[in-house]
């Protein structure tokens, strides 16, 4: 009787074993119902349209960039790209073995199977996007790809603009150059509008007013077929049109701009800065050593073979050295403890210093020297600032001390950010009791009066040549202030209605009438025979500058330094030079600036009406 009670409890242990299984495979079957139906719904709905449609994404064109008279400094070109839609892409290997297959107009492979392999394999990332696997193609490689769609499902030929610098690199530092949007930053700029592989501004103006020049993208859906291939605008959905950025009118002068660069030596690192005292229109903005921005456009090799020698270059050439180089400012400065004396009426134009120079100064156990071994003898203050008296300047820098000095070196603009519409500018640094203890006190070094004596000759200090610039035209103008600016006019896409910038002051000077008269003689005696800055002189017009050599740590010679203005009584333009370890002012420095104010006022329209009007003066003082 065991054996017939034993068998009911196997059928019934068997089929409860194949109901848990039944279940358990209907369970599975609606859990994957629900994942592909609900959780994946959005995906499964979008793999579905793509099908039959693709969105295309219309890229805006981007503004121009001219200078201040309507030459050209950045513009598009057409360009093309082949580019990768994971989502489209369907026997990927075989598509990546066709395009390797594919040779140049040389008779070399275009592509790279390794990097191709790697490109698509990250593409993966962002299926839905497209992503470059080859940019600024030839027209030959375009032509196989459109030819062989049907081979090469999810690659496709892509539409593009490219950025071109016609003035190369005589103008990279101020115009800066497009990069592709790195990765960490796509998910937060896609929130404004940008896609996967755009193009955005990386440095100088074009990163500084991205917003203004990019515009806006349209998009069209487009029909395709089984291979994905185009067969035009989807009917009954509307295109939406990209709308153009605006162009951007600049205050730079490209023909003052070009002699700053042809005069600029190759082999000297420096900058060059010319402002409009008037309104704080920079008119030239040179950084040596620079490089051409059209090779941010070119192809992806190409660009990578020379990012890489650029990245690797001591001389670091990406910098823009007008607004973030940092140097002591040398004699430059002493036209601030000029201004700092005469103003608190510490100092007239006549006035003399107990010790006349005889080529060194004792302070303390300290000696201390003159750039002029034998001496200058006695001099009165506009004596010395032509002569550029370090002894004089010593003892100045007794008599004031380091509040008063620094004081007037602010309300000229310097040691402190100008406000310019450019990126990555440095503030530089104003010496004195308080910051120089507060800066090294982690070195134990302590303020001392001796330190008065490099302070007021600009030894101490830290500056821009911009700053340099601005001071110039400040102590010129005697006046006012004005920011420092780039972008003149912005031109609207939509009415075409050019917007003009107005200038903005920084500080009302107000200086004493005296003491701007004991100024300008002074710097326009600098120019004069007998001066340090005779190189800089333009016939028939007053001229008054400074030249300067300051301190290099890293370099055997000094920094040559110049600055200028003119017409010295009532300045249009404020010139600045800085050329790194290369000697003295006079002999390095005044000459470039002296190219550049020549050629301003022969040969552009502002400068010659200057010019013509102080030919006539003359002209009536000798009748």
């Amino acid at each position: 009787m065991p054996y017939l009670y034993d068998e009911p409890q196997e059928r019934y242990a068997k089929s409860r074993f194949l109901i848990i299984a039944l279940s358990l495979l209907f369970s599975i079957l609606v859990i994957r119902l629900m994942y592909l139906q609900v959780i994946q719904a959005g995906l499964n709905i979008r793999l579905s349209k793509e099908n039959s449609m693709r969105l295309t994404i219309i890229a805006p064109q981007r503004g121009h960039i001219y200078d201040r008279h309507g030459e050209i400094l950045a513009r598009n070109r057409p360009s093309y790209s082949l580019c990768v839609l994971p989502s489209q892409l369907n026997r990927r290997r075989e598509v990546v073995r066709r395009l390797c297959a594919i040779r140049d107009s040389s008779g070399s492979p275009a592509f790279d199977s390794t990097e191709l392999e790697a490109t698509i394999r990250k593409a993966y990332a962002r299926k839905f996007d497209f992503t470059r696997i080859k940019d600024d193609i030839s027209f030959d490689l375009m032509s196989i790809a459109e030819e062989h769609s049907m081979e090469l499902p999810g690659i496709m030929v892509v539409a593009e603009s490219r950025r071109e610098y016609p003035l190369g690199p005589e103008v990279f530092h101020v115009l800066g150059y497009m990069g592709e949007i790195p990765e960490k930053e796509m998910d937060s700029l896609r929130q404004r509008g940008y896609y996967y592989g755009d193009l955005v501004g990386t440095s100088g103006i074009e990163r500084q007013y991205e917003e203004v020049m990019r515009g806006t993208c349209g998009q069209e859906y487009i029909e395709v077929d089984a291979h994905g291939k185009s067969l035009g605008p989807m009917p009954n959905i509307p295109k939406i049109s990209a709308v153009a950025g605006s162009d951007l009118y600049l205050t730079l002068d490209a023909r003052l701009q070009r002699v700053a660069a042809r005069e600029f030596p190759d082999s000297l690192k420096g900058a060059v800065v010319a402002l409009d005292p008037r309104s704080g229109e920079v008119l030239v903005m040179f950084s040596s050593p620079s490089i051409d921005p059209n090779i941010f456009s070119m192809a992806g090799a190409v660009k990578s073979r020379r990012w890489d020698a650029i990245t690797a270059d001591t001389a670091l050439p990406l910098n823009n050295r007008a607004i973030s180089g940092t140097y002591t400012p040398g004699s430059t400065f002493k036209l601030v403890s000029t201004l700092a004396g005469l103003e608190t009426g510490a100092l007239a134009p006549a006035t003399l210093m107990p010790l006349p120079c005889r080529g060194t100064f004792r302070i303390g156990s300290r000696t201390a020297r003159c750039w002029e071994e034998k001496g200058h003898g006695r001099l009165d203050l506009i004596r010395a600032v032509q002569k550029s008296c370090d002894i004089y300047f010593y003892q100045v820098g007794l008599r004031l001390g380091d509040t008063v000095i620094n004081r007037y070196a602010r309300l000229a603009g310097l040691g402190a950010l100008t406000g310019i519409d450019l990126p990555g500018e440095k503030e530089g640094w104003l010496s004195g009791e308080e910051a120089y203890n507060i800066k090294f006190k982690s070195r134990g070094w302590v303020w001392t009066r001796g330190l008065l004596l490099d302070l007021a000759i600009g030894q101490t200090q830290v500056t821009t040549p911009l700053q340099l610039a601005l001071m110039t035209g400040g102590v010129g103008n005697g006046r006012f202030l004005y920011r420092p600016f780039l972008i003149r006019g912005e031109k609207d896409s939509h009415d075409g209605i050019v917007k003009t910038r107005n200038p903005v002051v920084m500080d009302s000077l107000r200086f004493k009438r005296s003491t701007i008269a004991a100024l300008h003689d002074a710097m326009q005696k600098a120019i004069e025979p007998g001066g340090t800055g005779g190189w800089a002189a333009v016939p028939g017009v007053p001229v008054g500058g400074k030249t300067g050599s300051a301190e290099n740590p890293q370099g055997e010679k000094t920094h040559a330094l110049f600055v200028a203005c003119a017409p010295i009584d009532d300045p249009v333009i404020a010139i600045a030079v800085v050329a790194e370890n290369a000697g003295h002012g006079g002999s390095i420095a005044a000459p470039i600036a002296g190219k550049i104010l020549r050629y301003y006022f022969a040969e552009t329209e502002e400068g010659k009406a200057v010019a013509e009007k102080y030919k006539k003066k003359s002209e009536r003082k000798y009748d």
